[in-house]
């Protein structure tokens, strides 16, 4: 073996403990880097620009791998993580960008309204009003009362009939600008018509007391969706109402009450005759 050729023969011994050495150390600095990046989580990525208060759908979403080292409890990994309540899709709460990580704080449950709908909350006695009863999804009426006027009598009407609840917020204390009386009130949202919301808003600001009544599960009934109560006719029609069990408590079995009622007319004229005789 020539010179030549024993310098060529260390040469490749030279490049291949080299290569060695080399795969070594990019292996330890690999393993090292793995070991300090953790595992890798599974995250929501934003692939396309979302506006804020636009739904957000599975097709501008997908799903990527980030480093456990650089996942944050923010991040969701499922955006049915985030809770929304009954009847609400989730929304952007801010303008997204395409390639964020999805965090729960840039989501928001919104109702999830037909077009034309409305979405209204007004503020509700806590104790004649929900009373503990009435929750999201429920079906309502509306009553309000309102005072009498010189114009008008003291009347009770349903202003709205067979509504969808869409929330129920915390009660808080309301101040009475006349009394300084306090109360409980609590807001409730609806899912409305535009023309329910008109009447809604009308029967808010101008009554004096607004009511919910809870429908029963099996339906409302086939009465009218307006109906009204004023004390100067309807009171005296209520109590001269045959079928009304406050016109006769007692039923067919108890006593006359006309003829009560006439024999004590009776004897309150003679008594009074008798008085007179007196007096004279």
């Amino acid at each position: 073996m020539n010179p030549r050729q024993r310098r060529g023969i260390l040469l490749l011994i030279t490049a291949g403990i080299g290569a060695i050495a080399v795969f070594v150390a990019v292996w330890g600095y690999t393993n090292s880097l793995h070991q300090r990046l953790g595992e890798y989580q599974t995250a929501v990525l934003v692939a396309e620009d979302i506006p804020a208060h636009q739904p957000v759908t599975p097709d501008l979403l997908e799903t990527t791998e980030v480093p456990a080292d650089f996942f944050e409890d923010s991040f969701l990994r499922d955006p049915t993580d985030v809770e929304v309540g009954a009847g609400e899709q989730l929304v952007a709460a801010v303008d997204i960008e395409a390639g964020t990580m999805l965090q729960e704080n840039m989501l928001q449950g919104a109702p999830a309204l037909s077009e034309g709908e409305r979405e209204i909350a007004i503020m509700v006695d806590a104790e004649t009003g929900v009373a503990g009863k009435i929750n999201r999804g429920s079906l309502v009426d509306v009553y309000a009362t309102y005072a009498a006027s010189p114009d008008s009598p003291a009347c009770a009407m349903r202003v709205l009939t067979q509504v969808q609840v869409l929330d129920i917020g915390e009660i808080t204390t309301e101040t009475d600008e006349t009394t300084g009386a306090q109360s409980g009130v609590v807001p409730v949202t609806f899912r409305l018509s535009p023309e329910q919301t008109l009447h809604l808003t009308h029967a808010e600001a101008f009554s004096t007391k607004l009511r919910l009544g809870l429908i029963s599960p099996e339906g409302g009934g086939s009465e009218p969706a307006e109906m009204e109560f004023c004390s100067d006719t309807d009171i005296e029609e209520f109590f001269e109402d045959a079928d009304n069990p406050i016109h006769d408590p007692y039923g067919e079995d108890g006593p006359d009450l006309a003829e009560e009622d006439d024999a004590g007319a009776e004897g309150d004229a003679d008594g009074d005759a008798e008085e007179n005789g007196d007096n004279e």
